[in-house]
């Protein structure tokens, strides 16, 4: 880009988070690598803002429209993409000559549709945006500029991308001025992330992270950031963004050891990790001394069909081993697993046998997700081929799916929210596995005995107190349940139509 070399072009790097979270990595991590540039940090003000998601766009935009910089650099995911539509249109409609660039996941998927749609858009980025922001700000042929697209005489153009090939050239959060201040600032603790890797070595169709090469920040590098956040007294918990960061067997148990020693102050250290990939005990072992009172892994379904057509691995028997051996070294340690809702290839039946298997593993809870279908991911690229229909719009929702019947997704739906409820009321989820171990031999799953309790409970309690299955999204099944809880009489008629159904069913 071509910018006034006779004064500073001020930039402005913007986030828009969930609450309780630390500053986010990517602003942090652009600013920190474009300002080792001599010629950039002479030349350019760059500045970062962060806002809570529940925070007002009129807020928002106010805040913004004081600095009044050139330059302003949106981070997009699927959640915050129509507010910061929001916002770049209205901030554009002030002043025209106010550069409007976004970048992240969401944005990358979906960059040369953005450019096509939205008028008040100037550029997207596609892919990792250190180098490529760092080209934008220096050169004066788009054309050179990784990642970049970008419209020259009405027609859209895509660079290709070009990754980092040293993640040690990139300066970690705790390096960061900006970082170190807004933890400070912090009226609460907050969950810090970090990244030790990035790249995924598996393609399932759902993610937009599959088959990226993995590279990886050097143990000597990452040691000093996590000692940072372990000693920070505004750190409440440290995760780790990686898409499976304990792979490579020799780093992971150096990593291992090196987090169980330094983390003095026994915070939690969470992440995301399929136990079927964990294939060496010794790396098992140490996960579950990790000072985690909770570990959340992906299922997403057990059923071959939909694992084939969606590219994913699964192993029973090493995932059954794994959480056995994690419990066996952490007896207090509680477990949630995520299912899917509305995979290619699934069905009622299958989808039931993929929660009897969770369920068996006794969870403290299950997250149940419906599909959605990311841009950048193969079932965005190629829906016809998964017999699928998505909603163009964000989140992206399934319309349909031609091996899962709208009825029938609608009652595993309904099926998912009723567990997600009784997992969360104590002494209902132990009567089930009560119930099971009672009538062992009666050839019922236990997933059945949840049904049958759906089937009781029509007709006799509304536990979606009068909302539509069909309009209830997942993300949506925590405040739901919620509420149902605080009401003391739902509790307890809830707890008394159980225990008719069990008298029934034993009797």
């Amino acid at each position: 880009m071509k910018f006034n070399d006779s004064q500073i072009t001020s930039v402005k790097l913007v986030s828009i988070s969930f609450p309780g979270r630390d500053l986010s990595l990517a602003p942090v991590s652009i600013k920190s690598y474009i300002l080792k540039d001599p010629e950039i940090s002479k030349k350019f003000s760059v500045h970062i803002s962060q806002y809570d998601i529940n925070t007002s766009n009129e807020d928002i935009f106010q805040d913004l429209e004081t600095g009044n910089e050139q330059i302003y650099g949106f981070t997009v995911y699927v959640w915050n993409f129509e507010k910061i539509l929001a916002l770049a249109e209205k901030l554009k409609e002030t002043n025209p000559k106010r550069i409007i660039v976004l970048g992240g996941p969401e944005a990358s998927g979906l960059a040369e549709q953005i450019l096509v749609k939205y008028e008040f858009i100037d550029f997207v980025f596609n892919g990792e945006g250190e180098s490529a922001f760092k080209s934008f700000l220096t050169t004066k042929d788009l054309s050179t500029v990784p990642g970049l697209v970008y419209r020259k005489n009405g027609t859209v153009l895509s660079n290709p991308e070009a990754q980092m090939k040293n993640l040690d050239e990139l300066a970690l959060p705790y390096e960061s001025q900006d970082y170190r201040e807004y933890l400070e600032n912090s009226k609460t603790p907050v969950r810090a992330a970090i990244e030790t890797s990035r790249g995924c070595p598996f393609s399932c169709a759902y993610c937009t992270w599959g088959e990226r090469k993995m590279k990886y920040f050097s143990l000597e590098k990452i040691k000093p950031a996590f000692e940072f956040l372990f000693n920070h007294p505004k750190v409440r918990t440290v995760y780790i963004t990686d898409s499976n960061p304990f792979l490579r067997k020799e780093r992971s148990l150096e990593l291992l050891n090196f987090l169980i020693e330094a983390n003095k102050h026994k915070k939690s250290v969470t992440f995301e990790v399929s136990p079927e990939y964990l294939t060496n005990e010794r790396i098992v072992e140490l996960i579950s001394q990790l000072n985690n009172e909770e570990f959340a892994f992906g299922v997403q379904s057990t059923a071959p069909e939909v694992l084939s057509r969606i590219k994913r691995k699964f192993n029973a028997e090493l995932y059954r081993k794994n959480i056995k051996l994690i419990r066996q070294q952490n007896k207090a340690v509680e477990f949630w697993f995520s299912l899917i809702i509305g995979l290619p290839g699934d069905n009622y039946s299958q989808f039931i046998d993929s929660v009897d298997f969770v369920l068996k593993l006794k969870p403290e809870g299950i997250y149940f997700h419906e599909l959605l279908c990311l841009p950048g991911s193969d079932l965005y690229k190629n829906p016809s081929e998964y017999g699928i229909e998505y909603m163009e719009e964000p989140p992206h929702k399934l319309i349909s799916n031609e091996s899962f019947p709208h009825f029938e997704y609608n009652q595993a739906k309904e099926l998912a929210f009723l567990i997600y409820l009784l997992h969360r009321t104590s002494n209902l989820k132990q009567s089930f596995y009560d119930l099971f171990e009672h009538q062992n031999g009666q050839g019922l799953r236990l997933v059945d005995y949840y049904i049958q309790f759906q089937t009781f409970l029509k007709d006799q309690l509304d536990v979606l107190d009068g909302k539509s299955i069909q309009d209830l999204t997942s993300w949506f099944f925590e405040q739901t349940a919620s509420e149902f809880l605080q009401d003391q009489h739902k509790v307890e008629q809830l707890t008394h139509l159980y225990h008719s159904f069990e008298t029934g069913v034993t009797s």
